[in-house]
């Protein structure tokens, strides 16, 4: 499954927030009830929170952590921020999901959000620090060097 595109929401008053419905539809197809949600930074320090389907998560996240050693200092950092703060979070029948609030902290999620595609997964971004990266990575891709590393 792979998903596109962004989409700004608004998180309600009790922390649920509506799945995009381009996203909902795929899910749906895939007979997906549920998301995993953690932790994550992106560009560099830019706090937001990255959404699985199960399946994906498996494939993603856990079979490569089981490749890695256990007790490598880092990889025990990366396990406790991202592994140990994940939450699998059902799809209720609006299409909504409950984020927990110490996820909401991290990501600074107040009202305005915005979900953006990665392919696989996707991320769920403070509108307002989404629009800094967004803006940030445009003036980037203006650059031909930039796009030449790319292969683009």
């Amino acid at each position: 499954m792979l998903f596109s595109g962004s989409f700004d929401h608004a998180i309600d008053e009790k922390g649920r927030v509506s799945i995009p419905a381009r996203f909902r539809d795929a899910l749906l197809r895939e007979q997906c009830e549920s998301l995993m949600i953690t932790n994550s930074f992106s560009n560099g320090d830019k706090p937001c929170l990255q959404l699985y389907t199960p399946s994906e998560w498996d494939r993603q996240v856990i079979a490569p952590a089981q490749q890695k050693p256990q007790f490598d200092p880092a990889f025990e950092e990366y396990l406790l921020f991202f592994i140990g703060m994940a939450h699998e979070v059902p799809l209720d029948r609006q299409g909504r999901i409950l984020i927990p609030p110490k996820l909401r902290e991290h990501a600074r999620l107040e009202r305005d959000v915005t979900f953006t595609a990665r392919g696989a997964y996707f991320q769920l971004w403070d509108k307002a620090i989404f629009e800094q990266v967004l803006a940030a990575a445009a003036d980037k891709f203006k650059d031909p060097e930039f796009r030449r590393k790319l292969n683009l």
